[in-house]
């Protein structure tokens, strides 16, 4: 402890505590504003999430749009029941979708075990 220099008593300048408030307030005032800055980083936040969305487009979302224009065409009565089976390239098995559709309980056989009901 002898070894330690001696510290004299701790004192402000003059007026120190008088300019502090002033000095402060100096160096957080609000530096020069550039307002087209903030219209850039909008527009493109924006242009990025709508690239960001059409890359980002589903196919399902496609194949859903195509099923509710059929849909549209079929319930207009535009496109008859055999027009979208000829359109078709497996009839048979867009019957088979309506049948299980329509009804739920019917199992489905498959064609090796079909069984003669007559």
């Amino acid at each position: 402890m002898q070894n330690l220099p001696k510290i004299k008593d701790l004192k402000s300048p003059e007026g120190y505590f008088d300019k502090l408030p002033d000095q402060i307030m100096a160096k957080t005032q609000k530096k020069e504003s550039y307002p087209w800055v903030k219209w850039a980083a909008s527009i493109a936040l924006f242009v990025s999430i709508g690239i960001w969305q059409w890359n980002n487009y589903d196919s399902t979302s496609e194949a859903l749009m195509l099923d509710q224009e059929i849909d549209l065409y079929i319930d207009s009565q535009y496109w008859t029941a055999e027009d979208i089976l000829n359109m078709s390239e497996n009839p048979e098995e867009i019957l088979n979708e309506i049948i299980q559709d329509e009804n739920p309980f019917i199992e489905e056989e498959s064609s090796d075990q079909e069984e003669i009901w007559y």
